[in-house]
């Protein structure tokens, strides 16, 4: 919990925070929580007690899974999937290990009879295993759509799965013993086959998600819901049978209120998942839901479900295992639900009121409004807003720990107070010790009933007589309820004071938009007309139809938005920070604008469609008010040059791009290329919002021979459409490089019968922004009578232009701490790096090799988007130059002529060779000096 706090503070510095703080919960705190309390729950229901011995086994357990989370953290935080991979089955060998420790102590119990909870926990532990290695899966970027089916199995199986089933069965026995009331076994068995139902459910929605099948999903996810809503009504009757029961002393507030409120939210998180996919019923999961669809369910299920069970059943089970006696207990339950309602309330409004932020639609705008009073709304809240909320929120988390410290505190007082003094007061041997009161609560759930025991014949008839005619509320009751009713206001108060300031200083600074940080047009007060707007919009080859959206001012718009296009995924962004999300072709959604006060601006957020036109304008009625684009942009320029590091060695999450020619692969050969979008370095510290073939900037270099046939299996497993270009084939460009959409792959199959050094590329628009983004590569095919060389090099000069952080776009990126791709630099031709085979620094740090009189040949590709090369090696000669199919310059020529460069335009390509004559270390540069200085160079070191 220290951790995590510490993690919170400093999250901005850390690279994939948001991972990592959710994995602290769900990891690091729920997944131990389970195995410890499992543990004792299991020995307390089956009513054994483990020798000593199995202490050691059992921490021995505890320390695997520890082990294991460390080792998926260190694995994660610098993208090394392998190590998160070994991190995952240690914990998951953890799991397993206590779910065969469970089976056999169930085994060896005589007629247990709340089996059925130890029964729900093996369950559970066995599916975490096979959600944790689909969860590392994940870290080897498997692109879409297998991202989002992966996830999404993740979600359901550790989350639907472990944690729900391991949860609902505890509440069968733990729920009643908080509430200090009796379940009957009968009552508690029948309620324990929701636990199963739900296991079949889970099942079936993961088999749904992996299958890209959202009915299937659907049938099962319903199939859970119904079987937690038959636990939960079992629940639910427990809670009025405790609320008719008279007792002296009060329930623990805490407890109840947050476990309540931690179901509560269990169950709107399902609703919510079932909405997603149903909204995509009707078409492939291959093409509809994203990896970031998913993650919109990741704090109702973290923040309001797991965090809030989890404090709520410690902040009685903690309490209650330290003991100490009736007036101990009472004084550390007492002190873990200090401003218990304040709490519980201030902490759901805050998780509501962010869950609703990132929302779209009326609906959402609707609640969120009624949430904050009618004092704020969705386009209200900005950066500002959020962090203030957050703040909020951690800090009714951080009272946990405060007030279990000062628990602990009370107990330890409390008990030491009540030891007698020796020598006064102290009871002799012959006087039995008096009894305490009340009986003091339980830490086992085996038996809920102790506590409140049902009325015995003795005092059946008091009991009777008192229920028809009930005294009127005491003093005490009177101040709970006066104290409950304050706790509600200062929760609710405190949120709405929090959004109030945030709201404020995003109207103030600006900051109440959306990621991009793009602002609106300066406006007057527009009193709304109440009436509303409602346009339909289409989207197709790259412009909005229509463009031009007229709105009376202090009108309602609402967009009517279809993606008509037959290939493209398309989006609309405004510059209020609204947005539709993606929309894959034929997908069709309604946007909810708000008020239009004043003009506004709309984009494709897609990398690189917003440069080609995609934009629309909002226009008010308003006239002769011209508008003002200055006022939609950052403080940052959007064409300001990144500066480069280009005397670190690369980073180590870089994997150096082997340079070397690789072996003929015959007459025939078949080869795949994935399409996947990856986090990728191209200079010491500047990741790029990359999308390649395979995986690196510059795919794989490929080789054929004259004459051979090469066939390529494109998959596409990005985000959006991609295709490819081979510029060494002769095929009709309509079919072989047509755009495939995220999931569908194609067959590119030609003969290589020129010789040259051709580059291949992603062909679908805007083609530069792809190209720029990693999708192109080299293929080489020898011309014939090739002598062999010693060394036989390729590299590949590309360019790269990226948005600078804080300039409009920067957020726009699938990966957290790279850069998209600046379309507005591509388009004016200002290049942020020039890198060989994409990186600026890789061959640096480790260059290329040659021995002294060794021949070196290195083929050498211009592959743009824009810029050529002029290819140079400092202190060598070229005494061979071929281009294009064609020698320039043959070795022992007639003149005794030598060659310096090997100039290219963008898309060509050649080879030079050289024999160097002394050992050495040479530097092979584009001698355009400038790209140079971007990086476009590599050490050659030539030894004896």
């Amino acid at each position: 919990m220290l951790a995590l706090i510490v993690v919170v503070l400093v999250h901005p510095w850390i690279p994939q925070s948001r991972w990592l703080m959710v994995h602290m919960v769900t990891l690091g705190l729920i997944t131990t929580s389970i195995m410890v309390w499992g543990q004792h729950f299991t020995e307390a229901l089956l009513k054994t007690r483990l020798g000593d011995e199995t202490r050691a086994r059992q921490v021995t357990r505890i320390r695997l899974l520890t082990a294991g989370i460390v080792v998926t953290i260190a694995g994660m935080l610098p993208s090394w999937p392998w190590l998160v991979l070994l991190g995952a089955l240690m914990v998951s060998a953890a799991l397993v290990w206590y779910a065969i420790a469970l089976g056999l102590q169930v085994k060896a119990a005589l007629a247990p009879r709340f089996v059925f909870t130890v029964k729900a926990y093996i369950a559970a532990a066995s599916l975490l295993p096979l959600g944790a290695v689909l969860g590392s899966l994940l870290a080897f970027e498997a692109g879409e759509p297998w991202q989002g089916r992966l996830l999404l199995a993740h979600q359901i199986l550790n989350v639907l799965g472990f944690v729900g089933i391991t949860v609902t069965g505890t509440l069968l026995t733990l729920w009643p013993t908080v509430l200090r009331t009796r379940i009957d076994l009968p009552v508690a068995r029948r309620a324990a086959h929701g636990t199963t139902g739900m296991l079949i459910g889970v099942l079936g929605a993961v088999v749904g998600a992996l299958l890209g099948s959202p009915m299937v999903g659907v049938i099962f996810l319903l199939a859970y819901a119904a079987s937690f809503g038959w636990v939960v009504t079992t629940l639910v009757r427990l809670s009025i049978q405790s609320a008719r029961q008279e007792r002296t002393v009060p329930l623990p507030r805490f407890p109840l209120l947050s476990i309540a409120a931690g179901v509560a939210w269990f169950a709107v998180a399902q609703l919510g998942l079932l909405t997603l996919w149903w909204r995509h019923a009707d078409s492939p999961l291959s093409s509809s839901l994203l990896a970031a669809d998913v993650q919109q369910l990741t704090a109702p299920f973290v923040a309001g479900f797991l965090l809030q069970v989890l404090l709520g059943a410690m902040s009685y089970l903690l309490p209650v295992t330290m003991g100490g006696g009736p007036r101990a207990l009472k004084g550390s339950l007492g002190m873990m639900s200090r401003f218990a309602t304040a709490r519980v309330v201030a902490y759901n409004l805050v998780v509501a009121l962010v869950v609703l932020a990132g929302a779209d639609g009326t609906v959402a705008d609707g609640v969120f409004s009624m949430l904050t009073l009618g004092t704020a709304q969705i386009a209200d809240v900005g950066s500002w807003t959020r962090i203030l909320l957050s703040l909020l929120g951690f800090v009714v988390l951080v009272s946990f720990l405060v007030l279990m410290m000062l628990a602990v505190r009370a107990s330890v007082r409390l008990r030491r107070e009540s030891l007698p003094t020796p020598g006064i007061g102290a009871p002799s041997a012959s006087t039995p010790p008096a009894s305490p009161a009340a009986p003091a609560p339980s830490a086992t759930p085996a038996t809920p009933a102790t506590p409140a025991t049902p009325a015995t014949p003795a005092t059946s008839a008091s009991s009777a007589s008192s229920a028809s005619s009930k005294p009127p509320a005491s003093p005490a009751e009177s101040t709970v309820n006066r104290r409950a009713l304050s706790g509600v206001l200062v929760g609710i108060g405190s949120v709405l004071g929090v959004t109030a300031l945030g709201t404020s200083l995003d109207r103030s600074l600006g900051t109440g938009v959306g990621d991009d940080g793009a602002g609106v047009s300066p406006a007057g007060s527009v009193t709304p007309t109440g009436e509303t707007t409602t346009i339909a919009v289409s989207m197709a080859e790259m412009r909005f139809s229509p463009d031009v959206l007229e709105v009376p001012a202090g009108d309602s718009l609402v967009i009517e938005l279809s993606n008509d296009d037959e290939q493209d995924v398309h989006d609309l962004v405004l510059a209020s920070g609204v947005s539709s999300g993606r929309l894959r072709p034929g997908e069709s959604t309604t946007v909810d604008a708000g008020v239009i006060e004043h003009d506004l601006d709309g984009w494709c957020s897609i990398a690189g469609h917003r440069a080609m036109g995609m934009t629309l304008q909002v226009v008010t009625g308003e006239r002769g008010s011209e508008h003002d684009h200055a006022a939609n942009m950052t403080g940052a320029d959007e064409l300001a040059r990144i500066p480069l590091d280009l005397q670190s060695a690369p980073g180590a999450e870089h994997t150096l791009y082997d340079a070397r020619l690789p072996e003929s692969s015959g007459p025939e050969q078949r080869l795949t290329l994935e399409a996947v979008d990856v986090p990728a370095e191209i200079a010491p510290g500047l990741v790029m919002d990359a999308m390649t073939y395979a995986g690196t900037v510059v795919g794989p270099v490929i080789r054929s021979e004259l004459g051979a046939r090469l066939t390529v299996d494109l998959v596409n497993h990005g985000a959006m459409g991609h295709s490819l270009d081979l510029h060494a084939g002769q095929v009709a460009p309509d079919q072989a490089m047509r755009t495939i959409a995220p999931g569908e792959s194609l067959e590119y199959a030609i003969t290589t019968d020129h010789a040259g050094a051709w580059p291949y590329h992603c062909s679908t628009m805007p083609m530069s922004v792809h190209v720029s983004a990693g999708m192109l590569g080299a293929l080489i095919v020898p011309p014939a009578g090739l002598a062999a060389a010693d060394r036989e090099y390729v590299l590949v000069q590309s360019e790269h232009y990226l948005v600078p952080p804080g300039a409009p776009g920067a957020a726009e990126t699938l990966h957290e701490g790279a850069l998209p791709v600046s379309s507005a630099k591509i388009a004016a031709e200002q290049p942020d790096a020039t890198v060989f085979n994409g990186h600026a620094t890789q061959y640096l740090d480790a260059p290329l090799v040659a021995k002294v009189g060794e021949r070196v040949r290195v083929w050498v590709v211009a592959g743009g988007p824009s810029r050529g090369v002029s290819f140079h090696v400092v202190g060598a000669v070229f005494d061979t130059v071929f281009k294009e199919g064609e020698y320039l310059l043959a070795p022992e020529n007639e003149n005794a002529g030598g060659a310096q460069v090997l100039d290219l335009a963008s898309a060509q390509g050649g080879f030079v060779e050289m024999v160097f004559e002394e050992p050495g270390t040479y530097t092979a540069v584009n001698h355009s000096m400038v790209e140079m200085e971007r990086g476009a160079r590599a050490l050659i070191t030539v030894t004896d």
